[in-house]
């Protein structure tokens, strides 16, 4: 009994034994056959990888239309002041606020005219006085030219009588005499006339005067407009040229901006413009006055444009406004196409399948596009976008823009300076 427990762990040692052994044989064994296998996969994988797919563009020709940019505020194309045109008389009523349209001849207040009308009186007093005058003048006139007509006649009678020893010669004299007499008269009543003439030129100037300063006393609107500023106030007293109201004529409103020489050189008038007012939708404009003088230290000058819509308009309003200065064909890409390495603006070429980083020189930009002026040509393909994924050289799969994504096909576009 006591060797037969010794002997049974060392009878069931022995199967174990063998087996680890073989176990570790033919994992050894398998080693490098596995080896084998794991080295290999990642050729295969490599072999059946294709390059990646990447948008690109091609770099064309675009009708670009290059911009000025600007910045002012709104204000009146025309500013009308309406003021008194007689002084010292009291504003009694005043019929137009600010905001109203008016038109030409609406009337906008009144003056007390209570003193104009006694002067208008009074000229047409002057007036009758002058023609009374002027008619005595005439009515001695006419008994002057009957008087002297009369004496002429009994000096002929006499003269021949005096021929014929008939009469005396003071006679004569006497009928002489009354025929300077009468012909004196005619004189006096001539120059009374002439005098009673001039006296009724003055009394008619001096009427149209008073009816003209009484139809001043009511103030109208010289033209048709908007009522902008009211600085009458009912019982002041008038002053000729101080202003009662400002008008805004037509209410056309325009903008005005402050452009630098270097650009002003560029602009025309009747240039197309996009007027931007703040808080309103944009709205188109034409070129309508430039400045002929240029601010010597600002190095400014301004420009007027005027605004097709003028719903919404108010004078002082800030606005902004691109102006169109000129059209041309030029090479473009989309603006994601270019970037910047080490200060150079370049733009990421593929040429077959390829890769190639290109340094290129940059115009104007607006719109989502670029202006190309040296580095490529038209037909050239760019990466949509550039940036630090690819590198000169590496291989890629070329795959046309999604309608969503792809740049401007437009044969047209506008772009900024």
């Amino acid at each position: 009994m006591k060797n037969n427990a010794v002997q049974l762990p060392l009878l069931s040692l022995r199967p174990a034994g063998t087996c680890l052994a073989m176990v570790a044989a033919l994992c050894l064994t398998g080693l490098p056959a596995m080896a084998q296998d794991t080295a290999a996969a990642p050729q295969d994988t490599a072999a059946s990888v294709a390059p990646p797919s990447v948008t690109v563009v091609p770099v064309q020709q675009t009708q670009v239309t290059q911009i000025v940019s600007a910045s002012g505020n709104l204000l009146a194309r025309e500013d009308v002041v309406v003021s008194a045109r007689v002084s010292g008389t009291e504003i009694v009523e005043l019929l137009a606020d600010v905001g109203d349209t008016v038109k030409q001849g609406d009337i906008l207040a009144r003056l007390n005219d209570q003193t104009l009308t006694a002067q208008l009186a009074q000229a047409d007093a002057n007036l009758a006085a002058a023609q009374a005058t002027i008619a005595q003048g005439e009515g001695q006139l006419a008994s002057a030219n009957a008087t002297a007509k009369q004496a002429t006649t009994a000096l002929e009678r006499n003269t021949q009588l005096r021929r014929d020893g008939a009469v005396s010669q003071s006679a004569l004299d006497q009928a002489q005499a009354t025929a300077d007499s009468a012909n004196a008269t005619i004189q006096t009543a001539q120059a009374a006339i002439a005098a009673g003439n001039a006296q009724m030129a003055q009394a008619m100037a001096a009427r149209d005067i008073a009816a003209l300063n009484l139809s001043w006393a009511t103030v109208t609107a010289p033209v048709d407009g908007i009522i902008a500023d009211r600085s009458a106030r009912l019982g002041d007293l008038s002053s000729a040229g101080t202003a009662m109201f400002d008008m805004i004529r037509d209410g056309v409103i325009e903008a005005e901006f402050q452009i630098v020489e270097t650009d002003l050189v560029k602009i025309s008038v009747g240039n197309a413009a996009s007027v931007q007012v703040a808080g309103l939708p944009p709205r188109s404009g034409i070129v309508r006055r430039i400045s002929p003088q240029v601010d010597p230290v600002s190095r400014l000058g301004t420009v007027r444009v005027s605004v097709d819509d003028q719903s919404g308009l108010r004078a002082g309003i800030f606005a902004s406004a691109a102006i169109q200065t000129a059209q041309r064909l030029a090479l473009t890409v989309p603006v994601s196409a270019v970037t910047t390495t080490g200060g150079d603006s370049v733009v990421q070429k593929v040429v077959d399948n390829t890769v190639e980083q290109t340094s290129v020189s940059l115009g104007v930009v607006s719109a989502g596009l670029r202006e190309i002026t040296q580095g490529l040509v038209e037909g050239d393909s760019v990466l949509l976008r550039a940036g630090a994924f690819f590198r000169t050289g590496d291989k890629v799969t070329p795959v046309a823009p999604l309608a969503a994504n792809a740049p401007p096909t437009t044969d047209s576009a506008e772009v900024s300076e």
